[in-house]
């Protein structure tokens, strides 16, 4: 079908991309950190490791030494020892540190040689660190500590940025190296950078902007599914919207931005919310795909999906109480298991209603898509990269745009639906024409319209007279085949703003509007007559149509609408004992 194409092209895509981050991935693998070798250095020199010439620009990878403490005991004093006997190997960036545990890592900084004082930008582009320590040498054989990480809150960081930064100032003939300590509670790559403080801020400012604008799009969104709530009186596109917004502020937690601007000032609140909004979006997801399919006849699923959730919000309360580091490993098999949902909620929906099904099940494959690559970053499979930064905020874009669709097309769906039921109502089901209800409506209308232009309107009162004929010679099918051909006879002699409705004992009503004579009314009724003589390919050969009319023309001078069709029907009754066609006149208050 080709309304299939596109969300299977979507899937299919994040499939490859996937694909293709493994296959990098498995290019250049992450080296083991757990035993670093040891380098050997001259003790005597405490900057032993010489780096190149440097070049300012938007961001270079420092170089230096790192030193494993397995304990995360170890003073500075006993740091500085350990590398000044050659204990700390160079730095590989893409190499996965084995963090984690209590365990913290030491760099020992071999910053660039000056010849005259440089302003410089050394930043950690990994947000959500617990801890971030930058040792630099001061003078009297001083060391000045700048702290950042979420151990600290956002704003008493030296810099108030998505990530740690600090700022550097190179003084000419600087011989005592700077040393970094990071903590952080799962492996991870720390490739640290340095930059000029011109092009650290103009980085700065575009990721701010992307960021902007996902914020603007999300937004927008939100708005428009409450509106859409509001409008349709669909309450999960009022969920939907919910459902957004913590997305959006989990993805905004998990990049710094909800750091550095929602809530700067604690420290406790940004080192939980990555993991506590990205747990309450995947418990709030599987809420939402049961409330897209718990109309489905499927209770078995819902019950599953609403378990599903339960159990997200009781690992959120754990991680809540029992802190960060104790329950963090409860998140990730819970992460992959929602995954696995899913996907297999998406394709039984797929399954059930195909239309919308795939959208969805395209949205479900780019969430998995973007969200693998952050997962195995966190069990130290993959070094930090773009893919493991910012592929969950990829992948949840895509899922919102695509939720979007999926969601209009469901409501249009459902609108249909309600439509035709509605249509049930004020429609006869066997002709197409309104029903006796709709009738007495407009009937009502004209009347009361008749009060302030008593020239206005007119009635037809239409009935198939050898109707019986027809279904003794032909049977039921013929007959009712009749009836529908009346009913098309009718509506085929009525013009714009006129109403075509049946009887409830089997008469077409013919209400118009406008201002009519009679020669214009029986020309009306001669051409009414005239289609029904003609021969129709839906009934029998030689089948002809035999229509008695009673037109009341304006004014009714009747009281109400069934005062006037009572009159009518004892016009038609009158008629009904003469063979052919026929057409009379009536007066309303007379009959």
């Amino acid at each position: 079908m080709p309304g299939w194409r596109l969300p299977r092209r979507v899937a299919a895509l994040a499939a490859l991309l996937l694909a293709q981050a493994m296959a990098m991935a498995q290019e250049s693998p992450a080296s083991p950190a757990g035993e670093p070798s040891p380098v050997e250095h001259p003790a005597a020199s405490p900057a032993a490791v010489v780096p190149g010439p440097f070049k300012a620009g938007r961001g270079v990878l420092g170089e230096g030494q790192v030193l494993v403490d397995s304990a995360g005991t170890l003073t500075f004093e006993q740091v500085r020892s350990k590398f000044d006997a050659g204990e700390g190997r160079a730095v590989q960036p893409s190499d996965i540190m084995p963090t984690g545990g209590g365990a913290a890592l030491w760099y020992r900084l071999a910053l660039p040689a000056v010849a005259v004082p440089t302003p410089l930008m050394l930043t950690v582009p990994h947000p959500n660190m617990d801890s971030v320590d930058l040792y630099r040498p001061a003078s009297g054989g001083l060391w000045q500590l700048e702290r950042s990480g979420d151990a600290v809150p956002v704003a008493r960081w030296p810099v108030r940025h998505l990530t740690p930064a600090f700022e550097l100032l190179l003084q000419p003939g600087e011989t005592r190296p700077s040393y970094l300590r990071v903590a952080h509670n799962y492996p991870l790559s720390v490739p640290w950078e340095l930059s000029d403080p011109d092009s650290f801020h103009e980085q700065s400012k575009e990721s701010h902007l992307l960021l902007g604008v996902y914020i603007g799009l999300v937004l927008l969104i939100a708005m428009m599914s409450t509106l859409h709530a509001a409008s349709w009186r669909d309450s999960i596109h009022l969920f939907f919207a919910g459902y957004v917004l913590v997305v959006a502020t989990g993805q905004l937690a998990l990049t710094g931005l909800a750091g550095e601007f929602l809530w700067p000032g604690n420290a406790w609140w940004n080192d939980c919310a990555p993991v506590a909004m990205t747990l309450a979006t995947a418990a709030l997801l599987h809420l939402f795909l049961r409330q897209m399919v718990v109309d489905r006849d499927a209770p078995w699923l819902s019950r599953g999906l609403l378990l599903m959730t339960v159990l997200g919000a009781g690992i959120l309360t754990a991680f809540l109480v029992m802190g960060n580091k104790s329950s963090f490993n409860l998140a990730t098999p819970y992460y992959l298991g929602s995954m696995a949902v899913y996907l297999s909620v998406a394709g039984w929906y797929v399954w059930r209603r195909p239309m919308v099904g795939l959208w969805v099940l395209a949205a479900m494959v780019c969430l998995t898509v973007g969200s693998v690559f952050p997962i195995l970053r966190t069990q130290g499979m993959l070094p930090l990269g773009t893919a493991t930064q910012y592929g969950a905020q990829i992948g949840a874009a895509f899922e919102i745009l695509l939720l979007v669709v999926a969601l209009y097309l469901r409501s249009r769906e459902k609108r249909d639906n309600q439509a035709r039921v509605g249509a049930l109502t004020r429609v006869d089901p066997l002709t197409g024409l309104g029903n006796h209800r709709v009738l007495l409506q407009r009937l009502d209308a004209l009347l009361v319209r008749q009060r302030r232009d008593p020239g206005a309107g007119a009635v037809m009162r239409v009935r198939l007279g050898n109707a019986i004929d027809i279904r003794q010679n032909y049977g039921m099918e013929a007959a009712q085949s009749a009836v529908v051909q009346a009913g098309a006879c009718v509506a085929g002699v009525a013009s714009d703003g006129d109403t075509v409705a049946r009887h409830r004992d089997g008469d077409f009503l013919l209400i118009l509007q406008g201002h009519l004579t009679r020669d214009e009314l029986t020309q009306i009724a001669q051409r009414l007559i005239a289609r029904g003589l003609a021969d129709s390919p839906s009934l029998p050969p030689g089948t002809m149509m035999q229509f008695r009319i009673a037109v009341a023309e304006a004014p009714f001078n009747a009281p109400d609408a069934e005062q006037l069709l009572h009159a009518m029907g004892n016009v038609l009754r009158e008629l009904s004992g003469r063979s052919g066609t026929g057409l009379r006149f009536i007066n309303a208050a007379a009959g």
